[in-house]
């Protein structure tokens, strides 16, 4: 008994069956890769938060100040908050302005989330953007005031993971910075070495 040779969509049913498989196992690394990210995305996030607490208690401010620094993209920061002005900064400038920036940036949410504990911080999700930045997204509880929320825009720099933008209530903190420093610089004639001095005693 001979067998009938097989059809055109008996292969192609074929095909599929060992496509699936082959996909999975060829997809099924980067998704948990992705997850690990995100994960890590999330670790960062609460150890800023638990830095900016201590800071806010009074802790260690040098401690904390490098834990905060270290976690956010500084240079990337400084670059769009200066706009033009970046361009034409020395690199001693540069530097300067970065770690003043930093320093602004940690006190403000120190500011924020130092009456914060683990019963009033929730992080809500994670979410993968186009660009492939991390959106981390969280919430916290004061007393006698409504949910805050604060999203958590993570990036790869100096071959890790890092901060590159907050937004509080959907207002973000760079776009904010930019524009009040902005100004600064239009009043003090474009002085760098003015500007940093500003940020520190917060004035910015």
């Amino acid at each position: 008994m001979t067998t009938a040779p097989w059809s055109h969509a008996s292969w192609a049913a074929l095909a599929r069956l060992l496509l699936v498989p082959m996909l999975l196992a060829i997809c099924a690394p980067s998704l948990s890769a992705a997850a690990d990210e995100q994960s890590d995305a999330v670790k960062l996030v609460e150890t800023v938060r638990q830095a900016a607490v201590v800071l806010g208690h009074g802790g260690s401010a040098e401690g904390q100040l490098r834990s905060i620094s270290a976690a956010f993209d500084g240079r990337g920061i400084a670059q769009a908050v200066l706009g033009t002005y970046w361009r034409r900064a020395s690199a001693d400038d540069r530097a300067a302005v970065i770690d003043a920036l930093l320093y602004a940036i940690a006190h403000r949410l120190a500011d924020r989330l130092e009456r914060t504990q683990d019963k009033t911080f929730t992080v809500i999700g994670t979410k993968a953007l186009a660009n492939g930045d991390i959106l981390v997204r969280s919430e916290f509880r004061r007393p006698l005031h409504g949910p805050t929320s604060v999203d958590w825009r993570v990036r790869h720099c100096r071959g890790q993971l890092c901060i590159g933008d907050v937004f509080v209530d959907g207002g973000s903190v760079t776009v904010q910075q930019r524009d009040r420093i902005g100004q600064r610089l239009a009043g003090n004639g474009g002085s760098i070495p003015a500007l940093v001095v500003d940020l520190r005693k917060g004035r910015v």
